[in-house]
């Protein structure tokens, strides 16, 4: 797997967490500053959390761009997009990465994922800020994800912020090599 990154943002592997496949592979990339700005993760085992009614939250699909990926796939998926999401709980939660999974059914989830089912020996991968987003407690700790008072906010960070649009080029940029 290959991307590419802004001229200043800095790649590193680091170990991948618990419970993911022989050979898993994670790079996280960050400003300059230290600041976290995605993850590229392999070897993610498959899941498919459930999930209520009653503990679903409406989302909203801020941007979704189409992306070319080889090796994407599997059962119940759909063509790969980059996308930036925003789930409904105190605050609105946005979270952007590649999937390949729809989020919920008429605009409602426990959880937003941001991964691409892959062959079933490799596992999912997952590039974006986070693995999964979803509505957080008031007393939990919400970061990477990012956090709004309003859906204007969100569409306006998706429009008008530099970081996005860099996290944005360097997710459509990767290209798997099998």
């Amino acid at each position: 797997m290959i991307f590419e990154l802004p001229e200043t943002w800095i790649a590193q592997s680091v170990p991948p967490e618990e419970g993911t496949l022989p050979g898993a592979l994670k790079i996280e990339v960050k400003k300059p500053d230290g600041t976290f700005m995605a993850a590229l993760r392999t070897g993610l085992p498959p899941s498919s959390a459930d999930c209520p009614e009653d503990a679903r939250r409406p989302y909203t699909v801020i941007s979704s761009v189409p992306v070319e990926l080889s090796a994407a796939g599997g059962e119940g998926t759909i063509p790969p997009r980059v996308v930036f999401r925003a789930i409904q709980g105190y605050r609105f939660f946005g979270s952007y990465g590649i999937t390949n999974v729809v989020g919920g059914p008429d605009g409602q989830a426990c959880e937003l994922r941001n991964i691409v089912r892959g062959p079933a020996d490799k596992g999912d991968y997952s590039f974006g800020d986070l693995v999964s987003v979803r509505a957080f407690a008031p007393d939990e700790k919400v970061a990477p994800a990012k956090a709004f008072d309003t859906l204007e906010q969100a569409a306006k960070y998706a429009g008008e912020s530099a970081d996005f649009a860099n996290v944005q080029r360097m997710l459509m940029s990767l290209e798997i090599k099998n």
